[in-house]
């Protein structure tokens, strides 16, 4: 079986996910892809081009599986006819529905228009892949209350409830093998990790300002500072390096997996802040490097994460439970509980799911 990956934002952990499906699938793969840059242009006009590079490489496809950056609709309708037939997989990694909005964002007509994009993908789609229950169920729900913003609403809900037959639970898996070839000592400091894209929907204000005031209330710990850059990315980063600069042990992005998973085997805990996560591949890859999580009550870590004590519900106890950390860190590992997200064991679910879009 040949199958088609088509990203057209190969960046950060939807270029993990890409060369890890190239790994570990027992099909045969093929890639088409674009730069992991201008997100909302590859969600508008990306499966143009993509589509364009289908048609033009000729070869046989039996499968496609794309992802919620591409708008399907759009790619379907310009492939060429021998492709139209191609059942189409649509992988939801996030989705622009429940992604929250900047403080700064004013023009959230164009934003709404991205969710549409997400839903008409869904229809054109022949099946529907969510990495997590929790994915699954809030973009169900939320997707219903986003169409009644529109005209014809009833009819909407009714064709996105019709879909959710054909959809699924696949997870995302972590490479094992190469993070326990890169094994490190842990530090003998409480060394905290921030492994995240430096974006507002990680919520970095509270993580920093958190940080800074036990900077001042004179803890000891050191700090590694990962995850992609973007061209706006929130001040808080500038700010928190400067005031927290005698911390600092890493600082930006790392490109190389090794020294990435190294820094990782290092550190021992990961306060996590964000306010949207639909998986969370950073933070399993964390957890699976003994790193011990602080993690908030909601999004999809209540759903992965269900029987760990590592759960906080407001600012105030998270700082107060990090502080402890801080002050009296002792070490705990739940690597045990997250070996079954190893790619080798995943890739297996893929396989057999995809057998059965065959049939």
């Amino acid at each position: 079986m040949q199958v088609a990956i088509v990203e057209p934002f190969y960046s950060g952990s939807h270029k993990t996910w890409v060369d890890a499906l190239c790994t570990f699938l027992s099909e045969d793969c093929i890639t088409f892809t674009l730069p992991g840059r201008h997100w909302k242009w590859r969600m508008g006009a990306g499966a143009i081009q993509l589509a364009q590079e289908v048609n033009q490489s000729s070869i046989q496809i039996d499968v496609f599986l794309v992802t919620d950056m591409l708008d399907v609709a759009v790619f379907k309708s310009l492939l060429l006819p021998q492709y139209r037939s191609v059942k189409i997989i649509l992988y939801m990694h996030e989705n622009q529905v429940v992604y929250p909005f900047q403080t700064s964002d004013s023009d959230k007509n164009r934003d709404l228009h991205y969710g549409l994009i997400n839903y008409k993908s869904m229809l054109a789609a022949d099946w529907v892949w969510f990495n997590s229950k929790f994915h699954r169920d809030i973009w169900f729900s939320e997707l219903e209350v986003f169409l009644k913003l529109f005209p014809d609403a009833a009819f909407h809900v009714k064709e996105a409830n019709r879909c959710r037959l054909k959809s699924k639970i696949i997870p995302l898996g972590i490479d094992t093998e190469t993070i326990d070839s890169n094994r490190m000592d842990k530090d003998l400091t409480p060394s905290i990790l921030w492994n995240h894209r430096w974006e507002h929907d990680k919520n970095p204000d509270l993580f920093f300002n958190t940080l800074m005031r036990l900077s001042d209330e004179g803890y000891t710990f050191d700090l590694y500072v990962t995850g992609e850059k973007y061209s706006k990315s929130p001040s808080v980063f500038s700010k928190a390096e400067n005031q927290l600069e005698r911390h600092i042990k890493h600082w930006g992005f790392v490109a190389d997996r090794k020294t990435y998973y190294e820094i990782l085997w290092r550190c021992n805990i990961l306060p996590v802040t964000a306010n949207q996560e639909f998986f969370g591949l950073s933070v399993l890859e964390a957890i699976y490097c003994g790193v011990q999580p602080l993690l908030p009550n909601r999004l999809s870590y209540s759903d992965l994460y269900a029987k760990l004590d590592v759960f906080y519900s407001s600012d105030d106890a998270f700082y107060d439970t990090l502080k402890g950390s801080v002050s009296n860190y002792k070490a705990h590992t739940y690597r045990s509980e997250v070996t079954n997200y190893g790619w080798k064991s995943v890739a297996k679910t893929y396989d057999k799911e995809l057998i059965k879009v065959q049939q």
